[in-house]
């Protein structure tokens, strides 16, 4: 069934509701739910404060981006999800959504179940591309997800007709849940030295590793301690160099450290490093073969400390804009460096642009520009300024230029810059939605990612330099057309 029959069948059970039962929630004592009333006035993506370039569904809350799976050119998301509330609790399950270009999005029914998954959690997904698990009736592979049973422990649900439907695997679990643990989040991938699978597994404070041949059975190998949920493992070249590459292996709160995987245990290279300053969580990663190989590219939720639950809107909390991940050697070291994919180009129009422009105190070349989504991409020649950067609807981006620090909305990363030529200069990207700003510095190896809810009556922006002049190398701003508009016009709503 397509979002618009689901959303339409929807629709129509709402207004064969009496007008208290549409007042109602699907939980009544949840403070976070959403009613149904809420749901029929919003069937659309045009409210104030709804990303227009980013992942949401079309109601309720948002979390985790888990089970990425790429397949015959189709990218399948699942997410942690509640339907019903601003806030995961009585109804959470995996959401699901398919791109062909990881722009633009088609919502599709959620998968898993609260009671019969035990409030399930994150995981992982893979294409059985062998028939390891010897599922395949046609002539489309086996795809699998594996999720965490709270209940019972880590679990398959497969399909064997490139997503539609889902069957929960009658072996269930694979690594069952010892007694008082939450051991969780498991990360599935084929390792090709030895032609068979591997799973990361989060038990306590530890990312422990397992070996498969057949996806159900499953052998202890080593334990790496100090890592905390959600954890991501893959190979990348360094500075393009296949025959140099590093593994990465990433927690939940997105440090990582690069070392090498033997097949047996992760060795560790680096201690603990930073790509996102801000307020990314549980990042997963699409790899384009089941072999590894590139491009790697990221999707993370944007979370917000303490929740964002207590509000009126009908959904909360977004993805990240999908990024590609590369080793890059930065100041004689090498770095993970987070880029957005280039096809982020499809969504500009009205393009604006500066070069080679002096900037003084008091200047804005931005004055005649207002809005709520934009990108922007700048190299900036501190000059004479102590400080250079941009207003964003109330919020400033400031780099200092003697402390060689960017902060933006408390959170702060230091940052050497470039040598261009022979000098030195700071280069900034920006992904500007109506409820978030992204923030992609120098080569990427430095990014703040995170949620704002500004006045929606402020629809400013700013290009400043403090003390000094700031000489813009260059400057382009474009304006980002709405990845919704296709869908909305499906469901009836025109802007």
């Amino acid at each position: 069934m397509t979002l618009k029959n689901l959303l339409i069948l929807s629709v129509l059970v709402t207004l064969t509701l009496p007008v208290s039962a549409q007042l109602e929630k699907k939980i009544p004592d949840d403070p976070y739910g959403i009613t149904y009333d809420d749901v029929f006035e919003n069937m659309h993506y045009d409210q104030p404060l709804r990303p227009q370039v980013h992942y949401t569904p079309i109601t309720g809350q948002i979390g985790d981006a888990t089970g990425l799976i790429l397949y015959k050119g189709t990218y399948h998301l699942f997410y942690m999800y509640d339907e019903w509330s601003r806030r995961r609790r009585y109804n959470k399950s995996w959401g699901h959504a398919v791109s062909n270009d990881l722009i633009y999005w088609e919502q599709r029914p959620q998968i898993l179940n609260t009671q019969l998954d035990n409030t399930p959690g994150s995981g992982s997904g893979i294409v059985d591309w062998n028939n390891t698990l010897g599922l395949q009736t046609g002539v489309e592979k086996t795809i699998a997800v594996f999720y965490t049973d709270y209940g019972r422990g880590t679990s398959i649900s497969f399909s064997r007709d490139a997503g539609k439907t889902w069957i929960r695997h009658k072996d269930n679990p694979v690594v069952p849940m010892p007694e008082g643990r939450n051991d969780r989040d498991a990360l599935v991938f084929w390792y090709k030295p030895d032609q068979s699978w591997r799973m990361v597994l989060y038990e306590q404070t530890s990312f422990v590793f397992y070996k498969s041949a057949d996806l159900l059975n499953w052998e202890l190998l080593s334990k790496l301690d100090g890592f905390h949920e959600c954890p991501d493992l893959f190979q990348l070249p360094v500075d393009g160099d296949e025959n140099n590459k590093k593994w990465v292996i990433i927690e939940g709160n997105g440090l990582y450290r690069l070392g090498d995987f033997n097949g047996t245990e992760f060795i560790p290279e680096t201690d603990k490093l930073e790509a996102d300053y801000g307020n990314l969580y549980a990042t997963q990663t699409w790899k384009h073969s089941y072999e590894g190989d590139g491009p790697v590219i990221q999707l993370s939720m944007i979370s917000f400390p303490g929740q964002t639950a207590m509000h009126d809107r009908t959904w909360s909390m977004q993805q990240c804009f999908p990024s590609e991940l590369t080793l890059k050697t930065i100041n004689g070291e090498v770095r993970l460096c987070r880029n957005p994919i280039v096809s982020i180009k499809n969504l500009r129009y009205e393009p604006h642009f500066w070069k080679n422009e002096t900037v003084n105190p008091g200047d804005n070349p931005l004055e005649d520009l207002d809005g709520d989504v934009f990108e922007i991409n700048a190299v900036i020649d501190p000059g004479k300024a102590s400080e250079f950067g941009f207003d964003i609807r109330g919020e400033r981006l400031v780099y200092a230029v003697k402390d060689q620090r960017l902060t933006f909305m408390e959170k702060e990363a230091e940052l050497v810059p470039m040598t261009i030529g022979s000098v030195e200069k700071i280069k900034i990207s920006l992904i500007i939605d109506r409820g978030s700003v992204e923030v992609f510095a120098n080569q990427g190896e430095v990014s703040i990612s995170m949620l704002f809810y500004p006045d929606p009556s402020d629809m400013n922006l700013e290009f400043f330099s403090t003390a000094g002049s700031a000489e813009i190398d260059y400057l382009e701003v474009f304006r980002l057309q709405s990845i919704w508009l296709k869908r909305e016009q499906e469901l009836g709503y025109y802007r």
